[in-house]
Order: C-alpha cells, then structure tokens, then sequence
C-alpha cells in the first residue's frame, strides 16, 4: 500500500475514532457520567492515529507534490480548506487536549470566554477537514469513482458535521460554563 491509501486509512480511522470520542463526551457532559479511563482512552488512542495522520499527511504534501513551493495555484479551493483546517488543527489541538486544566485554573476570569471560543474553532477545524476529506479518502482506496455520489456523499458528510459541530458547541459550551 503507497503513502496516500496508507494515509487514506489512517484518516478514515480517525474520523472513527473521533466520532467515538465526541459521542462519549457528549454523553458524559449530557449525563454528568465520567469515566476518565474512557474518556483517556478514545482520547490518547484517537491523538496516536492523528499523529501518525499528520506526519504522513505532510511527507506526502512536502514530498509528493508541488507544495514544497508552497504555491496553491494547482490546487483547488477544497484542498486549500483541507490544508489551512489541519494546520488550524494542530495549532488549536494543545487547547483541547489540557482544556479542563485551563477551565479550572481560569475558572471565573474573562480567559475561560477566549478557551471556549478557541474549542469551537478547533470543532469547526475539524469538521470542515471531515468535510473536505472524507470523499477523497474514499476516491483514494478506490471505494468511489462516480462524481454523482461524491457529491452526494459530500452534502451528507457536511451535514453530519454541521450537526455534531453544532451538538458539540452547545453541549460542552452550557456544560463548561456552568461548570466553571
């Protein structure tokens, strides 16, 4: 398997693994039912593949392609949202990752609105990355070949997104702030 269907697995993989560990924090926000193994678990699990995503992801776009003069004129505008989203990713993912610590110890202070806001920025990074991907993956392995039902399936997938965003940003935003 070459570096971009190897690549195309590890990024179905984590879409997996993200919609595991965002549906069970979402019931443990909804529910007030906390399991820190679960929760480390899908979390810890789930960063590794990304990891391994991303370094893939820029052998690929350094080694592969055009991109290591870094000019987009190649390139349409879905790969540059695709790019410009995981780069928002990796910047914003250190905030998710300790965001219960940085709560705690800004609990009260005006800090606390600026967390929460950069966790919804990093959910709408992350779901227009979904969004922008998914297919691709697919057309990658070889799964999709018909431009009808890459539509179709990009309309769905964005969909989907738009509604774990928005569940997401409701539920830890009411939580979090009642919370701290």
């Amino acid at each position: 398997m070459n570096f971009k269907k190897t690549n195309a697995v590890l990024g179905l993989i984590t879409i997996f693994l993200m919609t595991a560990h965002a549906v069970y924090q979402m019931f443990a926000y909804i529910t007030f039912y906390y399991n820190p193994l679960v929760s480390k678990l899908t979390g810890f699990v789930l960063l590794g593949v990304v990891v391994l995503h991303v370094i893939l992801s820029m052998l690929i776009v350094f080694t592969k392609t055009d991109s290591v003069t870094v000019t987009y004129k190649r390139r349409n505008i879905r790969t540059v949202i695709q790019r410009v989203s995981a780069m928002m990713m990796v910047i914003l993912l250190p905030v998710h990752v300790f965001e219960f610590e940085l709560l705690k110890r800004n609990a009260g202070s005006a800090v606390k609105y600026l967390i929460e806001l950069t966790l919804i920025l990093f959910y709408a990074a992350l779901m227009l990355h979904i969004s922008m991907s998914f297919s691709n993956a697919l057309i990658t392995l070889g799964l999709l070949e018909d431009m009808k039902k890459k539509k179709i399936i990009d309309t769905v997938v964005l969909i989907i997104s738009i509604a774990i965003f928005t569940a997401a940003s409701v539920i830890t935003l009411s939580v979090q702030l009642k919370m701290f």
